[in-house]
């Protein structure tokens, strides 16, 4: 058994496991977790067990299953001790694990009907068995999934499911969103046909006079928050009031681009650093596919 189950047998957590029918699996994920200190200077001291989430790649139940790849959900106990103002994120031998790595279990198996998708959870870790077709795809998915762009190279991230990349003269990252059920693997071909409209928005609309439209458009709509914000913090800081107005060109002249998500259908996000005039808070604005700003979110 892995060590939290048998160092907190009470705990509901571990209760809900022994409930549960036991399986036997090969399973295959993208990332680990890393045990790690936070600070957290308003919580109270404690011990608290939750079961946490490693994105998978691969999944086969044993003896017998077939491989399952796409959406997968592989659930461990996860540690989170509280004392003195930080917390300890403990996933103990989990940690020791590889991404891109064939590793068998026993454990538990839930299909949700909702998301669609398989969710198993690790009780014990076992020695794995011989499994050439886990193993060809353990190889298969540690190579990268690279699309080329106008903008260079971006590289699949497979423990969000984006493509990754930065635009250096633009001064932005880009996120391209993948939500298929088919597992991608590098050297596929029809690659570009998947991702037809965003390669179209990043080939032929991603530009210094896209971002510039959408400065402007977040600029005139930040702006009555921008002066409201303004305006509590002169008051709370006991400074005089009411405080100077921000015109639009001084909101304009705070955003700086940073970010532009692609999701798969729908509105573009580009992402601004607000240059502090809402504590931090970034002011993303949304933008058909075409490039026409459309609206802001705020998170103030």
């Amino acid at each position: 058994m892995l060590s939290l189950y048998e160092e907190f047998p009470d705990d509901p957590i571990t209760q809900r496991s022994a409930k549960e029918e036991e399986v036997e699996f090969h399973f295959i994920v993208s990332s680990v977790p890393e045990k790690r200190v936070v600070d957290d200077d308003c919580a109270k001291d404690k011990f608290e067990l939750q079961f946490m989430l490693m994105p998978g790649v691969a999944l086969r139940l044993l003896p017998d299953g077939e491989v399952t790849t796409g959406g997968i959900n592989v659930c461990y106990p996860h540690l989170f001790h509280t004392r003195q103002g930080k917390t300890l994120w403990d996933p103990r031998e989990i940690a020791d694990l590889e991404p891109f790595k064939v590793y068998r279990a026993r454990g538990s198996y839930f299909f949700s009907d909702i998301r669609k998708e398989p969710y198993v959870t690790i009780w014990e870790m076992l020695d794995p068995l011989p499994d050439p077709e886990m193993e060809e795809l353990s190889a298969k998915t540690a190579e990268p999934v690279i699309l080329e762009t106008s903008i260079g190279q971006l590289v699949l991230d497979r423990t969000f499911s984006t493509f990754e990349g930065k635009v250096d003269d633009l001064g932005v990252k880009v996120s391209m969103w993948y939500e298929g059920p088919e597992l991608l693997l590098a050297g596929q071909g029809n690659m570009a046909k998947k991702f037809k409209s965003a390669l179209n928005f990043i080939n032929n609309v991603l530009s210094q006079e896209y971002l510039d439209s959408a400065r402007m458009l977040g600029a005139e709509k930040a702006l009555p928050a921008a002066n409201r914000w303004r305006h509590d913090v002169a008051e709370a800081e006991g400074r005089p009031t009411p405080a100077p107005k921000l015109g639009v060109e001084d909101v304009y002249a705070k955003l700086t681009p940073t970010a532009v998500n692609i999701p798969h259908r729908g509105n573009i996000g580009v992402e601004f650093d607000d240059g502090y005039m809402f504590g931090g808070h970034p002011v993303t604005v949304k933008t058909k596919r075409d490039g026409t700003p459309t609206s802001i979110e705020m998170d103030v």
